[in-house]
């Protein structure tokens, strides 16, 4: 049996300098079968440095064109 795929979501505008923090605190889980998905709602600060600085297969970036 494989273990269940969890996914954390993390909603990002405005948040970049607590990001890198939270992305290595879902990365460094001891849990072996995660994904971590950023969803940038067009933040205007720097989230999407922030993600491209991981480079890891779990991590999923999504960027909203607009703010909703």
């Amino acid at each position: 049996m494989t273990t269940p795929l969890v996914s954390v979501i993390i909603p990002a505008y405005r948040q970049a300098e607590y990001l890198g923090d939270a992305l290595r605190s879902v990365l460094g889980q001891t849990y072996p079968n995660l994904e971590a998905i950023v969803v940038d709602d067009a933040s205007p600060d720097n989230t999407a440095q922030v993600v491209a600085g991981f480079q890891d297969p779990r991590l999923r970036y999504i960027r909203h064109d607009r703010n909703r």
